[in-house]
């Protein structure tokens, strides 16, 4: 074993040394809690993938425009396969960002599964997920702009129409106040660890 691996895992080991009984301890309650959210946060993604998918290669155009048209007040006839593929794609960007809160959650949680649940990186993890999320929503609200924009490029469709559709849901809304509540419980848990962590240094 080389010096540069021998103090890697003499690192880790310190680092494992100097979380306190009391989050060892909270570690084996809430192990089972972080395995499922861990589970859940990927199996929220391949769902994702699954149904986008199932979706593009079963999506029946004239049908497809008839329920878009009807909804917005517009015909929509004539709908391409071209438009169709282009707003799946489209799609694909917006899965990469709710892969990106998938994993900022699996990290989290493995760290607590570590027994760093107080801790400075835990609470860095805990504010990439609520960044990560606001990401996420804002790709969102920017797909379903340009989709709509694509899907009704061949027809004439009012300005007002195009820009007050759907331009923010309800649900956006709840998504921002949650991430916006994980990042702001971050930052207390950051703070708190910091001072934790300078006391200890003073003792």
């Amino acid at each position: 074993m080389t010096r540069e691996s021998t103090m890697s895992v003499m690192t880790a080991a310190a680092e494992f040394d100097d979380v306190p009984a009391g989050q060892t301890a909270l570690r084996r309650r809430i192990a089972w809690v972080c395995w499922a959210i861990r589970l859940a946060a990927v199996l929220w993604v391949a769902w994702l993938v699954v149904e986008m998918a199932w979706s593009w290669s079963d999506t029946d155009n004239a049908k497809f425009a008839e329920g878009l048209g009807r909804a917005m007040g517009a015909d929509l006839t004539g709908l391409s396969q071209t438009q169709i593929d282009w707003m799946f794609v489209m799609n694909s960007s917006v899965l990469v960002c709710d892969a990106v809160v998938a994993y900022c959650i699996w990290r989290l949680f493995g760290t607590y599964l570590q027994g760093r649940i107080f801790t400075v990186d835990a609470a860095v993890w805990m504010h990439r997920v609520g960044m990560a999320g606001l990401l996420a929503m804002a790709s969102g609200v920017v797909f379903r702009r340009l989709a709509l924009l694509i899907l009704t490029s061949h027809a004439q469709v009012s300005a007002t129409t195009l820009w007050s559709f759907q331009a923010v849901l309800p649900s956006d809304l709840l998504w921002i106040i949650f991430c916006l509540f994980v990042i702001a419980v971050a930052q207390i848990f950051k703070a708190a660890a910091e001072l934790a962590d300078d006391h200890a240094k003073i003792i």
